[in-house]
């Protein structure tokens, strides 16, 4: 998949989860690794440990930080 793909896909995703319409577990994207969950779900711990991980970076590129 592009890279363009992706970078849509985080965009759109941080901004479902922001509002409520995207639960953390339902995401396809990992904003953390800038990369597609399948591509990384060996660097998470269990039971979704690094959520906060996700919503506070997803907060900082909601703001433009």
């Amino acid at each position: 998949m592009s890279n363009r793909k992706l970078a849509n896909a985080l965009h759109r995703e941080a901004q479902e989860e922001a509002v409520g319409a995207l639960a953390a577990d339902d995401k396809s994207t990992c904003y953390p690794h800038q990369s597609w969950t399948g591509d990384c779900a060996d660097q998470h711990a269990p039971g979704g440990i690094s959520r906060g991980i996700d919503e506070r970076a997803d907060l900082g590129y909601l703001r433009g930080n």
